[in-house]
């Protein structure tokens, strides 16, 4: 039947003759006379196209026998087949029933910048949530509507199960973009991105409390302690936590960020635990993972973890003890491997001495600290920001805004900065928005931070010309280290000759190398 679909003959026309006389040749006599062990080929025949294997059988010592093999790829199930996989607007991933990647359409490659299989798949583990792709595979049931940030577009999952003899032998996950997330949108989930998120060196500064955490930062990431992370608002607390997880044994996994502050109290524990089916009026038929299941293998954040009730804080000191989670309404237990940071701008000390934080929470998550200095105890390390987040903030942007005054770094070397780094990122995204050539200069900043003069140093007990001295003192330090210790630039901040400058370096002995 083949043969007559294939040639258009009947297999009567062929049997006792030559190969060869078949249009267009096998050549399969070259085949044994080269002693060609295999060879593929794709003809074209009678408007079908087909894909011909042949190849030899040794009968004997030094006697072969030839054969072909030829299969029909142009198919119209095959065409329609291909083309749905290869759809420009939804990528296609198929998973055995190990988990692993099987086939993935042109549109992940594309989407994710990936070449080759071994690096999509690198990158589709730190991506998908590995609960949903389980749960799909046990249960033998489709599992939909979950959002991922992802490069900075909302992508929706949708996980349908590959069913033969009532066993699940893979999964198809489906991927559509849903829309692109603007700057500052809060998301139903966070993973990291691990081409585009924060690494060690994206904290800048040479500050020695800034060295020193960063330090912690690369001893913590070698375990899976807890660590906790204190600091004022701004001050990069997240950043840390992302910088910790991607160097860490588990950065290929799951990274989940809970805003703790964020989540109504109402919906905190089906946020963090998930729900079972039937849970409540409103909940999805199947039930939904919570965060510690999404993140299991990988690394939750729990920021503004000071926020958190008592009675949440009970649950969750549950969870790190037991390592287990129970769904709302459920009434089994799901273990889960998942590390822990957490963070919070507030004095936990203080809240456990006044009763609003638990006790045996608080020395459940005080194994590694890392305390973040506010900005306005780093003004050495200002100029060096600010110029980091100019050409983050161009890359964002797309604008060309090159540099910044050193009048404008003078300021902010004054200002004291109770947002931290993020008022001064705002500050300067300000300044870019209302700057028309290269160079930000004063008029582009706020006038209140412009306008705040440097605070006087502490005056100890003595006369006034020590007084003045150490203000002085204070002073070319201050403002050395506002221009980088360019000693020129510094002389001409302060409208003295450079002559001066040197002599009142040696008389405070202050010593800075251009």
């Amino acid at each position: 039947m083949k043969m007559k679909k294939i040639y258009g003959i009947e297999a009567s026309q062929i049997i006792g003759k030559s190969a060869d006389t078949l249009k267009p040749k096998l050549n399969l006599h070259t085949l044994c006379k080269d002693r060609q062990r295999f060879a593929k080929a794709k003809e074209l025949i009678n408007g079908n196209e087909v894909l011909i294997s042949k190849g030899l059988l040794e009968i004997s010592p030094d006697s072969f026998i030839s054969y072909a093999i030829l299969h029909i790829i142009d198919t119209f199930e095959e065409k329609q087949l291909n083309s749905l996989l290869q759809s420009p607007y939804e990528g296609i991933i198929v998973f055995d029933d190990k988990s692993h990647l099987l086939y993935a359409n042109d549109t992940c490659y594309r989407f994710l910048g990936c070449k080759s299989k071994n690096e999509l798949f690198e990158r589709l583990s730190s991506i998908i949530p590995r609960t949903s792709l389980d749960e799909s595979l046990q249960t033998a049931r489709p599992v939909s509507g979950e959002l991922l940030n992802i490069r900075g577009h909302s992508v929706k999952l949708v996980y349908l199960p590959i069913v033969r003899y009532n066993r699940s032998v893979g999964v198809i996950v489906k991927s559509t973009l849903v829309s692109h997330f603007p700057r500052g949108t809060a998301i139903i989930k966070e993973k990291t991105e691990r081409s585009s998120r924060y690494y060690l060196d994206s904290i800048v500064g040479n500050n020695k409390s800034i060295i020193e955490q960063k330090y912690l930062a690369t001893r913590a990431a070698r375990t899976v302690s807890t660590v906790l992370i204190t600091g004022e608002s701004g001050t990069g607390k997240e950043i840390f936590a992302h910088a910790i997880h991607n160097i860490s044994p588990r950065r290929k996994g799951p990274f989940v960020k809970v805003n703790c502050a964020a989540v109504p109290e109402t919906l905190l524990e089906s946020e963090l635990f998930g729900y079972a089916e039937g849970a409540f009026t409103g909940a999805l038929k199947e039930g939904k993972p919570g965060k510690f299941e999404l993140a299991n293998h990988g690394t939750i954040f729990l920021d503004e973890i000071a926020d958190m009730s008592l009675s949440m804080q009970a649950k969750l000191l549950r969870v790190l003890q037991e390592k287990e989670v129970e769904r709302v309404g459920s009434v089994r237990t799901t273990r889960v491997d998942v590390r822990i940071i957490a963070a919070s701008n507030q004095d936990l000390n203080q809240l456990v001495a006044e009763n609003k934080f638990r006790e045996d929470l608080f020395y459940r998550l005080n194994v590694i600290i890392l305390n973040l200095s506010p900005l306005r105890e780093r003004t050495e390390d200002i100029p060096l920001i600010s110029n980091e987040l100019l050409k983050r903030l161009n890359r964002q942007l797309g604008t060309k805004v090159e540099s910044i005054t050193d009048e404008v770094l003078h300021c902010f070397g004054n200002y004291r900065w109770p947002g931290n780094i993020r008022e001064l990122e705002n500050t300067i995204e300000r300044a870019i928005n209302f700057c028309d050539g290269n160079t930000i200069n004063i008029e582009h900043i706020p006038e209140h931070i412009c306008s705040q003069k440097a605070p006087l140093p502490a005056i100890t007990a003595g006369t006034l010309e020590k007084s003045l001295q150490q203000f002085e003192k204070t002073l070319i330090i201050n403002t050395l280290q506002v221009c980088d210790g360019n000693r020129s630039k510094t002389a001409k901040a302060l409208n003295i000759h450079r002559s001066v400058l040197y002599r009142k370096m040696n008389k405070y002995n202050i010593s800075c190398l251009e």
